[in-house]
């Protein structure tokens, strides 16, 4: 295993003022890299406090969690992103106000300048090294206030994702078996690689929503002052150009919907080929497979390259705003005869290049991914909404379980679990189980019904029956994993559940049955002797270190389910549910397997 690299105060805690403004902090960092000629592990800062995704999670969970319990309007994952970050990104976005005051500034500035070499000019020489000085300083003060803005922009949106991401994550961890049998993953990994990201890209160019219309309210303001009537020209095409991005950015978000849900199909169907690649190759079936595969990505394709068109089209618009806006207007002054004024077009050539910039680009992504994030947080949000596993809650304490539930579980219905030793009628007892019903979810035909048994320290309890009658249904509604509508369960110390198909990893048996934790060498011969794993390690080259590979394709059924009881055993756990764990080993085996 990889040591943990040692700490690495971060410069920036001690950086003054100055230093963290314009990231003089990292010109350490930057040196070593060009000294070394690359960079260690050793050598990176420790994270800043203020980007670690335990602490980022933790806020954005505890504010998701507060919408839960709101009954009187349905949860939203914008309101508690927006309680997560509070006021900060709303008043970094007045950063762009002095930005733009500066930038427009600056060719009006020059518009005076212009005026000092003017045959005819009375400018004296010192007013116009002043205005020389001032445009220069407005375009370095507008360049390192706006570099600020994006900085922090950059900041919030990546402690955003990192939330969304950590998010995700814990919820995997409480999803019901019902659930994880409904949800794909490659439907989680879009969830983390693409709808998560786009959080962060709003926080980009959000601001330009309010932004753009104002800064094109200014620059028609100043048209009107020099041309009147004629400044309407570039009004209206401005208009037109922003509602067609509105319409543009609503196809887009369409679009994008459509891609990731083909996208999420041809994931999903690589994945199930991928893990049943043996029968396809044992019934011949590559060219079926094939065929499906390339007709879902050719569907994927062509949407992906109707969005890229669009895409070319507003950058055409975009690229050629400045040309047409003045051939426009140029036309319009010659047919009415209106004398041109260099200067004018000097400046206006100037504020339509930051015109196109903010109100043409930037409020086209705004636009966008607004709309992109919309239908990420849909597609976030429903999976956070999916029903949870009855068992021990990362917000909450882990000894004594209980499945209790109201009469209609929902999510925010979390398990109350406690550490402490407090005092109860069935302390005594292991197991209780008073179950009235039992269902994977409220609508399900499915359901267990009047169950009722104890369990006591040391008692061996065998359930039996045909096929389909409930018997791995009855140790998951133990385990919490499906919910109990009506009655109780409720388990007195840790326990271990033991599926009926054994999970393997790619790694070493001994990582998959430490599984985490210390290696103690008596309890780990006392669990391979308890397994008849001992014999197999013999036999195998490596021992215990032997790779098995994916899904242990490097082991037989029985010694899989080996592997599988040794992990649990080797947790040391109060309680074990099996679940038919003798299927898989002979007669020997079995006996040796309920002896020991």
């Amino acid at each position: 295993m990889t040591s943990k690299p040692p700490p690495n105060p971060n410069p920036y805690y001690q950086a003054n003022v100055w230093s963290r403004f314009f990231h003089g902090w990292i010109s350490i960092l930057l040196k070593k890299s060009h000294k070394q000629g690359t960079l260690h592990l050793t050598d990176l800062y420790d994270l800043l406090s203020h980007l670690e995704s335990t602490k980022l999670t933790e806020q954005l969970e505890a504010h998701w969690f507060d919408e839960l319990k709101q009954t009187k309007r349905k949860p939203s994952l914008i309101r508690a992103t927006i309680r997560t970050m509070g006021w900060k990104p709303f008043l970094t976005g007045l950063l762009l106000i002095p930005t733009a005051i500066l930038t427009f500034s600056q060719p009006i500035l020059l518009t005076f300048l212009m005026g000092f070499f003017e045959s005819c000019s009375t400018m004296p020489t010192s007013h116009a090294w002043l205005l020389a000085i001032g445009t220069s300083l407005t375009a370095l003060i507008a360049s390192t206030i706006y570099h600020q803005y994006f900085y922090r922009m950059t900041i919030y949106g990546a402690q955003m994702r990192i939330a969304y991401t950590g998010l995700v994550y814990r919820k995997i961890l409480r999803l019901s078996s019902h659930s994880t049998n409904t949800i794909g993953s490659g439907q989680i990994t879009n969830l983390v690689s693409n709808d998560a990201s786009q959080v962060e890209m709003l926080f980009y160019f959000i601001h330009y929503i309010w932004m753009a219309p104002s800064q094109a309210i200014f620059t028609v303001i100043y048209f009107w002052q020099y041309v009147k009537y004629i400044a309407f020209i570039a009004i209206g095409y401005t208009i037109f150009l922003l509602i067609t991005q509105v319409l543009f950015g609503r196809l887009f978000g369409f679009l994008r919907t459509r891609i990731l849900q083909v996208t999420d199909e041809r994931v999903k169907t690589m994945s199930e080929i991928i893990k049943s690649m043996r029968i396809v190759k044992m019934y011949c079936w590559e060219s079926a497979f094939d065929n499906k595969i390339r007709s879902i990505r050719n569907r994927e394709i062509l949407q992906c390259a109707f969005r890229l068109t669009l895409d070319a089209v507003q950058t055409v618009l975009s690229h050629t705003y400045i040309g047409v806006t003045f051939l426009m207007m140029y036309g319009a002054m010659w047919s009415l005869g209106i004398q041109f004024d260099i200067r004018f077009f000097a400046v206006a050539s100037c504020m339509l290049g930051y015109v196109r910039l903010t109100v043409i680009d930037f409020f086209n992504l705004a636009v966008r991914h607004i709309i992109y994030y919309l239908a990420a947080e849909k597609r976030i949000k429903a999976f956070l909404l999916l029903d949870e596993s009855q068992r021990d809650n990362r917000l909450l304490s882990e000894s004594i379980v209980d499945l209790s539930t109201s009469e209609h579980p929902t999510t925010e219905n979390i398990t109350k679990i406690s550490n402490t030793n407090e005092s109860t009628k069935d302390k005594s007892h292991s197991v209780v189980c008073d179950l009235k019903q039992a269902r994977w979810a409220q609508n399900s035909h499915f359901s267990l019904k009047n169950i009722l048994f104890h369990a006591y320290p040391g008692d061996l309890i065998c359930i039996i029956g045909p096929i389909g009658s409930g018997k791995s249904s009855l140790l998951q509604t133990l385990t919490g994993e499906i919910a109990c509508f009506d009655g109780k369960v409720r388990l007195h110390g840790s326990f271990c559940y033991v599926p009926q198909e054994p999970w393997i990893f790619s790694s070493s048996i001994k990582t998959n049955i430490l599984f985490g934790k210390e290696y103690n060498h008596k309890l780990f011969k006392r669990v391979i002797n308890a397994t008849a794993l001992d014999t197999d390690f013999i036999e195998l080259s490596h021992g215990a270190n032997t790779l098995v590979g994916d899904q242990g394709v490097m082991l037989s059924g029985g010694q899989k389910a080996r592997v599988n009881m040794a992990r649990a055993l080797y947790r040391d756990a109060d309680i074990y549910l099996l679940d038919d764990p003798l299927s898989a080993v002979d007669v020997k085996v079995s006996k040796h397997l309920f002896d020991k």
